[in-house]
């Protein structure tokens, strides 16, 4: 529905999107294939890091602001947590109208997801036990309307999910501020190559293969910025572009294996981005919270 956050988690990819997620075509081999290639290729890039300008920061540094959202909420009135041992890397997020359905989800993207972080690498001290298993949680809150609790919305309740992790886990953490390069995704010369003409309701189709292709509908830049923040590419992308709206466009790059290869048709996903959609990724110097897991255990019964 509109409004609803989903995320589903493919191996290392993660998508989230205002609606629904259409196809995804993909096999653990070459997601991990994928994330290599990008990881490389982000470490060669030989361009100064200038300090941003100063700026609105929010979007990269939300562990504090969920952290205070959290304490002032309710906490949720039922809650189950489960191991899930289907042995397969597929997991899901999901808000309702009375809280949250997470299926097959590691802890870690448990945690990522309470506290908003657009990418698991910055978080760090898992303990083993809980850091090797995956989880299924039901969490909801009372209502006897049988609709949504007054004042409550779905980012209220991802970050009741902070209270919920302390109460089953035990978990407990600080926050620790780094400086880390940020891809800003801002506008290149000559403008975007789409119209932003639309309502946002993002749908999003995705295939991996020697090209890699993604397939954005009613879909907005900051929508394309969190995508590219957690799809292998280890680092946080943050729209600075400044446009409003949501429109259809489409970002088609070489796999890694192509890339490995050479060749005159070879395109890595800095000059697709540039060429395909008239924007560019302009890495510079953030202070960005990282989150350290001081304790965490496996959850207690139900």
């Amino acid at each position: 529905m509109p409004g609803q956050i989903t995320i589903s988690s493919f191996g290392r990819m993660k998508i989230l999107v205002i609606g629904r997620v259409e196809m995804f075509t993909a096999n653990w081999a070459t997601l991990m294939r994928l994330r290599s290639s990008l990881f490389l290729l982000f470490a060669s890039l030989a361009i100064p890091s200038p300090l941003a300008t100063a700026q609105n920061n929010d979007d990269i540094n939300p562990a504090a602001k969920f952290i205070a959202r959290a304490a002032r909420l309710p906490a949720y009135d039922v809650v189950s947590v489960r191991e899930n041992k289907r042995n397969t890397g597929d997991s899901s997020f999901s808000t309702t109208k009375d809280g949250i359905v997470i299926e097959n989800a590691p802890f870690r993207e448990i945690v990522e997801f309470a506290y908003n972080f657009t990418s698991f690498d910055l978080i760090s001290g898992i303990p083993g036990p809980v850091d090797s298993t995956r989880f299924d949680i039901r969490a909801k809150v009372v209502d006897l309307d049988g609709d949504r609790p007054a004042k409550l919305i779905d980012h209220d309740f991802q970050a009741m999910t902070i209270s919920l992790l302390a109460d089953r886990f035990h978990l407990s953490v600080h926050v620790v501020p780094k400086m880390m390069t940020v891809y800003e995704l801002v506008v290149a010369t000559g403008g975007p190559k789409f119209k932003f003409d639309k309502p946002e309701h993002s749908s999003l189709t995705m295939n991996w293969g020697k090209d890699n292709t993604l397939n954005f509908k009613n879909s907005s830049l900051s929508t394309l910025a969190g995508v590219l923040s957690d799809s292998g590419l280890h680092g946080i992308v943050v729209d600075r572009t400044g446009l409003q709206g949501a429109g259809d466009f489409s970002l088609k790059w070489s796999s890694d294996e192509a890339q490995e290869q050479g060749g005159p048709n070879v395109i890595s996903i800095f000059t697709a981005i540039q060429d395909q959609l008239g924007l560019k990724l302009k890495p510079v110097k953030l202070p960005v919270e990282t989150l350290v897991i001081d304790h965490a255990e496996m959850p207690s019964a139900n």
